[in-house]
């Protein structure tokens, strides 16, 4: 719980692994899977920053390779979900056509658009595949150097890492889940439910990196929420930019529900009269709650899929903030 840019509340509990009995600390690492778009954003509004990046400016003036369908997709539309642009991986996190990373990336080249961009939201983690080969085209450095240069070390980010690497130490805690998902072509279409939870394995290659591959405590995120929003990592302006959501053709916006009702540069958010919302959320498991006119910031990190934390985060923040559960009803 951060509150007037200082961490005033922090907890740990349960079990980081089922079967050692290992606790849950204030220095147990977890996979933010989603959440991980966030700091794709940022990434990219500190290249706008340095006049190396247009967001209105077409992919393929990053990336000349990409195929001619795609040809008229901004970055912006990318950063969005308002792309078209095709799905690379499941929510299982199988491969399209259960192809490597680097042939599943030529296969889905190959595919038309789902939509004319700027005309629908729909949620495609190749939005953020593409986001990544232009940071590291653009940065001459890898993603996760790049981050940890520019987010990491600023922020005071020190147990942080990626799921691509075993710099990370332990105490990492053991993913686990009751749901088998069920999906239908790329997307996810019900679950099976077990009595018993099993150990889920989410292994994310190097180019997956930029759409789910960061490993966080609760405090790192604190500290990297803090630094947001101390301007320690972009400029006011660049911030109201990342938090914006950002309109289709017709000029509404859209967002995963109607809760979670607005989208900008790899923040979700939640539109709504008083207390609004940037709402971070990553593989039903893990959220980030900031509430910039409230100076206030709500983390839930958990190792169970299923947990979905985003659907009770707004009762933790109304201790803090009276009135938030009517606003909510």
């Amino acid at each position: 719980m951060v509150q007037g840019k200082k961490i005033v509340f922090s907890g740990a509990y349960g079990q980081s692994n089922l079967e050692t009995g290992a606790p849950v600390t204030k220095q147990t690492i977890f996979g933010v899977n989603s959440i991980s778009k966030a700091l794709t954003g940022v990434a990219i509004m500190q290249l706008v920053e340095a006049g190396k990046l247009d967001l209105d400016a077409p992919l393929v003036s990053y990336l000349q390779t990409l195929p001619q369908a795609w040809k008229d997709v901004s970055v912006r539309q990318a950063l969005t979900h308002t792309s078209g642009l095709p799905e690379i991986i499941d929510d299982n996190v199988r491969l399209l056509d259960g192809a490597e990373p680097e042939l599943a990336w030529a296969k889905v080249q190959e595919l038309p658009l789902n939509f004319p961009s700027g005309t629908r939201f729909e949620y495609s983690q190749t939005n953020y595949v593409v986001a990544g080969k232009i940071i590291e085209k653009l940065s001459g450095q890898s993603f996760a150097e790049f981050v940890r240069e520019r987010q990491f070390k600023p922020a005071g980010m020190k147990l942080s890492g990626f799921s691509d690497t075993t710099a990370i130490k332990p105490p990492v805690a053991t993913l686990y889940t009751h749901l088998t998902l069920q999906i239908k072509g790329m997307k996810t279409v019900g679950a099976e439910r077990s009595k018993t939870p099993f150990v889920r394995h989410e292994p994310l290659p190097e180019i997956f990196l930029p759409i789910g591959g960061v490993r966080s405590t609760s405090t790192d995120l604190a500290e990297w929420a803090i630094a947001l929003q101390e301007q320690k990592l972009v400029s006011k302006s660049s911030l109201e930019q990342l938090w914006k959501p950002q309109l289709l053709k017709d000029g509404t916006q859209r967002g995963f529900n109607a809760t979670i009702n607005g989208y900008g540069l790899g923040f979700p958010s939640i539109q709504r009269p008083a207390h609004p919302a940037l709402a971070l959320t990553g593989g039903a498991r893990a959220a980030v709650f900031i509430y910039p006119k409230d100076d206030l910031t709500v983390i839930v990190l958990s190792n169970l899929l299923g947990a979905t934390p985003q659907s009770f985060i707004d009762k933790i923040a109304a201790f803090y903030l009276p009135g938030l559960n009517a606003e909510t009803k």
